[in-house]
């Protein structure tokens, strides 16, 4: 990757760790609160008239289980002080994806996929080596899904971080290119 004033020459000899930013993930902690108690006046009696209906009251209980879920997700990871991301010379690891470390000559293809405004870094891994790592429940449950969406392959996100996702996308070419992974390979061809 060719340095210019805009994108400096990454030393990929070190170890980064990417971690939540608080202010980032307040906001979606608000935003959980908020459709989780939107989702409870449709359950309590605050407003009867809306609970009433059988279907309004299981889209409330659904919506406040679902909400109520993910932002206490949100507070666990807000606590958590350690890295979400690591970019090293072993590979790269997203403890929302997988525990373990993905080696870059594993890595066979790294692409974006947008979805509403949202940019992933798709990460395509060789079968064999993705079969051995231990997905999250939560890769788990979305990667057919997101296979049908158009992104085959583990999803790592730049959501709630201290880095954008431009940054992100920067730092994992860098490490691809430099640990001659597939990708990469086939990138500068």
């Amino acid at each position: 990757m060719p340095a210019t004033s805009s994108n400096p020459p990454v030393d990929t000899s070190r170890t980064i760790e990417l971690l939540h930013s608080p202010l980032k993930m307040f906001g979606v902690l608000v935003g959980g609160v908020l459709m989780t108690s939107l989702s409870l006046v449709f359950v309590l009696p605050v407003f009867p008239e809306l609970g009433s209906d059988p279907v309004t009251h299981a889209i409330g209980i659904v919506g406040t289980l679902f909400f109520g879920l993910c932002t206490l997700m949100i507070v666990r990871q807000w606590f958590t002080l350690e890295a979400v991301i690591t970019i090293s010379p072993a590979g790269l690891r997203d403890v929302r994806v997988a525990r373990e470390f993905i080696p870059w000559t594993a890595i066979e293809r790294l692409s974006t996929w947008s979805l509403q405004g949202q940019s992933t870094l798709v990460v395509a891994v060789a079968p064999a080596v993705e079969s051995r790592l231990t997905l999250t429940r939560t890769a788990r449950w979305t990667r057919g899904a997101n296979r049908k969406l158009g992104a085959d392959g583990l999803c790592v996100s730049a959501h709630g971080l201290k880095v954008d996702f431009a940054g992100l996308t920067a730092l994992v070419h860098a490490y691809a290119s430099a640990y001659e992974a597939p990708a990469a390979k086939a990138a500068a061809d």
